[in-house]
């Protein structure tokens, strides 16, 4: 990948790592099977131990990322920032970081581990590039650790029944917050990424800390409220004459909402209606625009709201709708990269695992880009990796050809290409 070595060569690291990460990266997208130490050294001249070592040494994958995401996005592209935890299994009980976390496949909170990434979306060309990924601690509250405590459960409401729990505690959310707004806190004040403005999350980070947290980022926030939000109407009329102004004109009814509050924007989906208002939210302790998108066929709604009053509704819609591209970050590392194959248990060779795999996919796509330049069409993953595999089997093929000289069968030569990779070597 040449983007790749121009990046590490511009960073300034040591000869062995550029190496290093050169043909990891690689590795990553055309080993077959699980990306374990082994299985990578089968296809590499590293031996498994050093797979083991250099996985227990730091790299600042975030400057890499950083650099190369702005040597290929053009400037004038509309860019947001994303922010979205994933869980991963792990099986085992010494690993460094296990907990309960939400596992979104299976609708409920699991043993494991969870990875928080910070991602850069390139909003006109539709994709999302990895910056930065930290293994989320556990955060687990008193008592029996092995035992998770559902969220919202409080008088009246049965253990459980809480909207998305995420199996998160009142103590483990706290401090998992926390973990999330350090992690965001060392990279944007870092790498200066406040000029992109926008940074994106899903419902669960609609909350006062974390609103509060990216506000003193010099942020705004995009994220969704719960379909029965508590908001107030702003109170617009004349001023009585008596007392304080009057700040607020009553509840908001989702169900019956003001239409002179509420006005219809154009949409850029036929499947969706915009209505959007400036309304109050006690428990955020800020006003804040609000979209309330309609789903045509179903009458479902959504609500969709930004820190910053003055954005546009359409905006607002777009930009929260590109967000879900971390989603598709997520998935191509975990088909294609390896994502959750690492079978170390210590948290810094963990922390290089998942910021190698989310690297190399995000790389492999720049790359791309900018040899091809910028496509209407959604890359293929698949495609890059085959290539990616078919480029560094030729270059094994070469190796092994002289100028002027052919390869025959039933030669060692033609055996050693035949076994490669191969956990046993056969003999035809």
């Amino acid at each position: 990948m040449p983007l790749l070595s121009s990046v590490l060569l511009k960073m300034g690291v040591s000869q062995p790592l550029q190496r290093f990460i050169n043909e990891l990266l690689v590795l990553l997208l055309i080993v077959p099977g699980r990306s374990t130490f082994r299985n990578l050294s089968r296809y590499s001249g590293y031996v498994e131990k050093t797979f083991s070592r250099w996985f227990r040494r730091s790299l600042d994958w975030a400057k890499l990322n950083v650099m190369a995401i702005r040597a290929v996005v053009p400037a004038d592209h509309e860019s947001i920032l994303a922010f979205d935890p994933s869980y991963m299994a792990k099986s085992g009980q010494h690993t460094e970081g296990l907990g309960y976390f939400w596992n979104s496949s299976v609708g409920r909170a699991q043993r494991g581990l969870e990875v928080n990434v910070l991602s850069w979306v390139d909003v006109t060309a539709n994709t999302a590039y990895a910056l930065s990924a930290e293994m989320t601690p556990p955060g687990e509250s008193k008592g029996d650790s092995k035992t998770p405590v559902a969220k919202n459960t409080s008088r009246g409401r049965k253990k459980g029944k809480g909207k998305k729990d995420k199996g998160r505690t009142a103590d483990g959310e706290a401090s998992r917050v926390e973990a999330y707004l350090a992690h965001l806190k060392r990279i944007i004040q870092a790498y200066e990424l406040a000029d992109v403005r926008y940074l994106t999350a899903d419902g669960f980070f609609s909350k006062v800390k974390f609103v509060d947290g990216v506000i003193d980022l010099n942020l705004h926030l995009i994220s969704k409220l719960r379909c029965d939000a508590d908001a107030r109407y702003l109170y617009t009329g004349p001023y009585c004459g008596r007392g304080a102004p009057r700040r607020y004109a009553g509840k908001v009814d989702w169900n019956h909402r003001d239409p002179e509050v509420f006005i219809e924007v154009d949409s850029p989906s036929p499947d969706h209606r915009l209505e959007t208002a400036l309304v109050d939210l006690p428990r955020l302790r800020r006003t804040v625009r609000v979209v309330v998108v309609i789903e045509q066929r179903t009458q479902r709604r959504a609500l969709l709201f930004s820190t910053d009053c003055s954005i546009d509704p359409v905006t607002l819609y777009r930009y929260y709708k590109a967000r879900f591209q971390i989603e598709f970050l997520f998935r191509d590392s975990k088909q294609f990269a390896g994502l959750t194959h690492c079978q170390a248990r210590r948290t810094e060779a963990l922390t290089f695992q998942v910021n190698a795999s989310l690297t190399a996919v995000s790389i492999s796509k720049l790359q791309a880009f900018q040899t091809h330049g910028q496509r209407c069409v959604p890359l293929s993953m698949a495609s890059l990796a085959r290539r990616a595999f078919n480029a560094h089997f030729l270059k094994k093929v070469f190796a092994y050809l002289a100028p002027g000289q052919t390869l025959k069968e039933h030669t060692p030569e033609y055996e050693t290409l035949c076994n490669y990779g191969v956990i046993q070597p056969i003999s035809a």
